[in-house]
């Protein structure tokens, strides 16, 4: 990546009995490092758990380089004065030159960053790390939340100039919805009402909608009565025939959505947790 250096020249002179100095001036000029990176990934979004390959890619433009060092700070970012680092390096890590495999590379893991090393890049050639990270526990994971990962690539060379690059993932926006299922009393006595409970809650970071809930009691139920939230619902909001019901029925306006869960980062530690979003629906009747 081209830098542009500056020069400036001091003279130092005496006529007579006097010390005098003057400068001369500023020259500049358009310096092209031969050590260039870019830092790429496969993914266009990311999840917690969920791996992610990133690509490091240098271009030497200039002679033979020596001892290169590639430093990749896994997305680190400042909370409260503590750096917490989002991504958790899971490998293996690949070199390629000039797009043919040459060896795995075993990086050196610090708290905050990864180190990889290079003994030698040729002249004139193309090289690649590719590797895989997962989001952690301190990954930012609601909707519009993003993780920037910064490499920084140096050599053992007199006109050594760090060169960096970084690359920008969104936390995918996405709903995860989970039903939990109860029945009570239980055991269940013919003739006794009883009560099935749909705990349904979302896991993901935008609202679940357009949700039809679909249950056929075996055996089924007489006189039913359900609620959302503990609200009564009419019965033009559901249907129930021969034993199934759905909810919301066909020509009901109700409009059944599970809100997205909320992202919790504890102040101390930094993690971060989930909160789902919730609703309940609580069907009765006699069996």
């Amino acid at each position: 990546m081209a830098t542009i250096i500056t020069n400036q020249a001091t003279l130092n002179y005496r006529y007579g009995g006097v010390s005098a100095s003057t400068v001369s001036n500023i020259t500049s000029a358009v310096f092209g490092a031969s050590l260039d990176i870019e830092k790429t990934s496969l993914n266009e979004s990311y999840r917690v758990g969920e791996g992610l390959t990133y690509i490091i890619t240098l271009n030497n433009s200039g002679a033979a380089l020596d001892e290169v060092t590639v430093s990749d700070n896994l997305g680190s970012y400042n909370f409260n004065g503590t750096i917490l680092t989002p991504l958790t390096y899971t490998g293996p890590a690949r070199l390629f030159v000039n797009g043919v495999f040459v060896s795995e590379l075993t990086p050196e893991i610090d708290e905050n960053e990864i180190i990889f090393f290079i003994e030698n890049l040729p002249a004139n050639a193309n090289a690649q790390i590719v590797y895989q990270a997962t989001p952690n526990q301190f990954a930012n994971r609601c909707c519009g939340d993003f993780i920037t990962n910064t490499a920084t690539a140096e050599c053992n060379c007199p006109c050594n100039i760090p060169a960096s690059s970084s690359n920008t993932l969104t936390a995918d926006c996405f709903a995860d919805v989970r039903i939990v299922k109860s029945v009570c009393p239980n055991p269940i006595i013919c003739g006794e009402e009883v009560t099935y409970i749909f705990d349904i809650s979302n896991y993901g970071n935008i609202p679940a909608t357009d949700v039809v809930l679909t249950d056929t009691f075996n055996p089924p139920l007489t006189d039913i009565t359900v609620s959302l939230n503990v609200n009564p619902l009419s019965p033009l909001d559901y249907s129930y025939i021969n034993g199934t019901l759905t909810i919301p029925s066909e020509d009901s306006s109700l409009d059944l959505t599970v809100p997205a869960a909320t992202c919790v980062q504890n102040p101390q530690t930094g993690e971060i947790t989930i909160v789902p979003g919730n609703i309940q629906i609580v069907v009765s009747g006699n069996i």
